[in-house]
């Protein structure tokens, strides 16, 4: 992994939204990451399910970081679509995302989550601004 990654990849890591939710950094390189979540009982939901947030911060945490290797010191959410197609209550799910389309300032991302059988259980695409922070 080159410094770059290295650096995007070490900010994630000591992030506390990450470590609350026990993410686990797979593979990370120039536009794409893979991130995998062992399911813990605190996800499901009252349906017996685990809860959409979840898939959608999971899908939204590994399009930002594959939008952070692309070189860029920030990178925000504008907008996100997600379709929720299966349900899973037990496992570890996995989520991967690359890059489809990048300008100047935008990103636009997608992230595919799913069980560890291989099942897509949900698709997502999503928009974040990207910029560098200028250096003194």
């Amino acid at each position: 992994m080159n410094k770059q990654l290295e650096k995007v990849f070490h900010e994630f890591e000591q992030s506390a939204f990450w470590n609350f939710l026990g993410l686990e950094l797979n593979e990370l390189k120039e536009g794409f990451a893979k991130i995998t979540l062992p399911i813990q009982p605190s996800f499901i939901n009252v349906k017996k399910s685990v809860h959409g947030g979840i898939y959608t911060s999971v899908l939204d945490t590994t399009m930002g970081i594959a939008a952070r290797s692309l070189g860029f010191d920030e990178v925000v959410t504008l907008q996100m679509n997600v379709q929720f197609l299966q349900s899973i209550d037990n496992g570890v799910m996995y989520s991967e995302a690359s890059v489809l389309n990048r300008t100047r300032s935008t990103a636009l991302m997608e992230g595919k989550l799913c069980d560890q059988e291989d099942n897509l259980i949900a698709h997502c695409t999503g928009t974040f601004k990207i910029s560098k922070v200028d250096k003194p």
